[in-house]
């Protein structure tokens, strides 16, 4: 699914986040910045090295290192909170415009997303994707000088699911109120 929320096109796949065509990736991490092992193992030791360097980030923020080997130009690094910790929708929701926010302050024209804190964190999807696509429309009326494109990348059907109708939804409220431009 695919629409234009003002100047931005946000998209809803499935499929693996390390495939995609965008100029920055968002990998959910925790707080010391660890990879995930495929990550590193496709991004090689240097941004490994720059997330070092950096050395921490907070629950609800996001850091950008260098793409290393990847085909893309940078990772945004971000740190979701853990279902059941307190005040996760207010942190998911800073962890998704944090992740904007480093994308537009280096003038990235394209991310892609993942279902940040759900999965191994245990945040319910359909919270989620609300909070998230909220977020990411919020996002739109600022508006951005560079980011173009958001793409919230699901590997799994029902995941994809949840987003895809989540979006439809808001894409209709949108509509109903008359505010921002919308194109499917």
């Amino acid at each position: 699914m695919k629409v234009k929320v003002n100047k931005v096109t946000i998209q809803i796949v499935q499929g693996e986040i390390l495939s995609l065509s965008v100029n920055a990736l968002v990998h959910a991490t925790d707080p010391n910045l660890h990879l995930d092992p495929v990550l590193r193992l496709k991004a090689g030791v240097k941004v490994e090295q720059e997330c070092a360097d950096i050395g921490w980030c907070d629950i609800g923020n996001a850091v950008i290192t260098s793409g290393g080997q990847l085909s893309v130009d940078k990772v945004i690094h971000v740190v979701g909170p853990r279902w059941g910790e307190g005040s996760e929708r207010g942190k998911l929701a800073n962890a998704t415009l944090a992740c904007l926010h480093r994308a537009e302050e280096n003038r990235l024209k394209s991310i892609a997303m993942p279902a940040i804190s759900a999965g191994i964190l245990g945040y319910p999807l359909e919270n989620c994707a609300r909070t998230m696509l909220n977020q990411i429309i919020d996002f739109t009326f600022e508006p951005p000088k560079y980011l173009r494109t958001v793409t919230l990348c699901l590997d799994t059907s029902p995941a994809y699911e949840i987003f895809r109708h989540e979006l439809h939804q808001q894409v209709e409220d949108l509509r109903a109120t008359g505010e921002g431009e919308v194109t499917a």
